[in-house]
């Protein structure tokens, strides 16, 4: 019983694993994959360069595809700025659950959106 406490202790200090254990805030919504549709979110998959709303398919909501076709292209800094504060960056985005507020989490999340 000690020793898997341990295991677990350590499995989740793993530093190689904070990006996934950071995207977990995002999963109940979004998903890496592109190809995974139906989710309330679009794919965060590739996300850094693309411009916001460009997802083929996906419902954004109005203040996203406005957001989009104003040329907001997601960068790490304006993806920073988003999930720091969605509503101050896209006045009446429909990102509702928390994201993650710690600029370190933020930052642990951009390797996996690039893929």
């Amino acid at each position: 019983m000690i020793l898997a406490a341990l295991l677990l202790a350590a499995a989740s200090a793993d530093p190689a694993a904070a990006p996934a254990r950071a995207f977990q805030k995002c999963i109940s919504c979004h998903s890496l994959d592109p190809a995974e549709t139906g989710l309330p979110g679009p794919s965060l998959g590739g996300v850094i360069g693309r411009r916001a709303a460009s997802v083929p398919d996906f419902d954004y909501s109005p203040a996203m595809r406005a957001a989009g076709a104003a040329g907001l292209v997601w960068t790490e800094e304006r993806l920073d700025a988003f999930l720091a504060n969605p509503e101050a960056l896209v006045p009446g985005t429909m990102m509702q659950t928390p994201p993650p507020t710690s600029t370190e989490e933020r930052a642990l999340l951009y390797g996996l959106f690039a893929r």
